[in-house]
């Protein structure tokens, strides 16, 4: 009869770990702070980005930017069009057009 043997190993797994985000507009930076995660509407669909997301480019199209905060809160921004880049556990989004950030309650 075949027996094996299996050795019970643990993950530690880092909670909460952050993720940078800084928002631009062409007039002023309207968001720069850790948060847990994003999601976001791009050409190719929703794409979530959590902290050490591998380098990203993108086009994000008009929609809302749904931003999770590291205190469970929710934030919301609407805007036109706009470029994303994840790069050293950081998401920077360049937007352009009619902007506002409500938060989600």
């Amino acid at each position: 009869m075949f027996t094996e043997e299996r050795e019970e190993t643990t993950m530690e797994v880092e909670s909460h770990n952050p993720l940078q985000l800084k928002i631009i507009t062409p007039d002023k930076t309207i968001f720069d702070d850790q948060v847990d995660h994003v999601v976001m509407p791009t050409t190719d669909g929703e794409v979530g980005v959590y902290a050490h997301h591998a380098p990203l480019i993108t086009k994000v199209r008009k929609g809302i930017i749904r931003i999770h905060l590291m205190d469970s809160r929710l934030l919301n921004l609407s805007f036109d069009y706009g470029l994303a880049r994840t790069r050293d556990n950081a998401l920077t989004i360049l937007i352009h057009g009619n902007v506002k950030l409500t938060e989600d309650n």
